[in-house]
Parts: C-alpha cells; sequence; structure tokens
C-alpha cells in the first residue's frame, strides 16, 4: 500500500483532515500531499522542489521528512507521536537497532524508536554525506574527509 501521495494545492487546502508542519505562512509552499492508510489521514506542504522521505518505523507508524520538518505519525490511532522542527534542512532518516536516526545537513538528531524521545543531538564538522554502522558504533562521514563516531 502507498502510504504517501501528493496533491494539487487546491485540494490541499480545501482537505479538511489534521496538518503536519504548520508553518506561519503555508501559502508560500508549493507542493501538497497526504499521508493515509485510507482509514485515517494527514496532511501536510512543504516548499522545496524534492520529494518527502517516508519510512516505515512500525505497522502504520511512519516518519515524513521534508525541508526542516521532521514528524512520525501513528496511522493506527490518527496521532502525531513526534514532531521536530529541524534547525537544517532535512537530508534522511535511518533506522539502526532500537534508535532512529534523523539526519541534516550539518547535524545528527538520535532518537529512542521504541519511546520516540530525542536521546541526542550531534553537530556534524561539515556536511553530511554518508552514515555507517557498525555493531552498536555508527560513523557518519561529511564532506572534507571529515567524520564523526556515535556509540
Amino acid at each position: 500500500m502507498n502510504v504517501f501521495n501528493k496533491i494539487s494545492k487546491t485540494e490541499g487546502v480545501q482537505l479538511q483532515v489534521p496538518v503536519l508542519f504548520k508553518e506561519d505562512n503555508e501559502n508560500a509552499n508549493n507542493h501538497y500531499g497526504i499521508i493515509s492508510n485510507n482509514e485515517y489521514i494527514f496532511k501536510f506542504s512543504w516548499n522545496s522542489d524534492i520529494e518527502p522521505i517516508i519510512i516505515q518505523v512500525s505497522q502504520n507508524v511512519y516518519s515524513i521528512g521534508i525541508d526542516q520538518h521532521f514528524a512520525v505519525v501513528d496511522l493506527n490511532h490518527n496521532t502525531i507521536l513526534l514532531d521536530l522542527n529541524l534547525f537544517y534542512n532535512f537530508y534522511d532518516a535511518k533506522i539502526f537497532n532500537d534508535w532512529l536516526f534523523v539526519i541534516t545537513e550539518l547535524e545528527i538528531i538520535k532518537v529512542d524508536i521504541k519511546t520516540l524521545k530525542v536521546i541526542g543531538k550531534y553537530a556534524l564538522p561539515d556536511f553530511f554525506e554518508e552514515m555507517e554502522f557498525n555493531h552498536r558504533i555508527i560513523e557518519i562521514k561529511c564532506s572534507g574527509g571529515e567524520h564523526i563516531i556515535i556509540k
């Protein structure tokens, strides 16, 4: 089942469902989408020309990241479990062991996957390039040959 669908701006404005990523000026956004399991639905909008990244965290629980926004929604119970306004642009999200890593251009946010509480933030010395997992050690490679280790 495809949980994400793009919709028109007209549909996005008119659709009366819960909103992710509330902004001061939603009219500035050019792209609209919904995340749904055909029973529950959330709408959201964004400004950049890139597509949001949606990752299944558990059954009917999904993370959504785009621009400077990241959220985890539970489509079983129609709730927002985590809503982060990011300081830097969202790049990706990865799940490893009991952690969800929110990757931005200059910061990694480590989230406990069971409680969805932020348990660490790691400033990057340069722009994010790659993340490697080795047992319980995570190596983050950045541009310019810089890297950091997270345990």
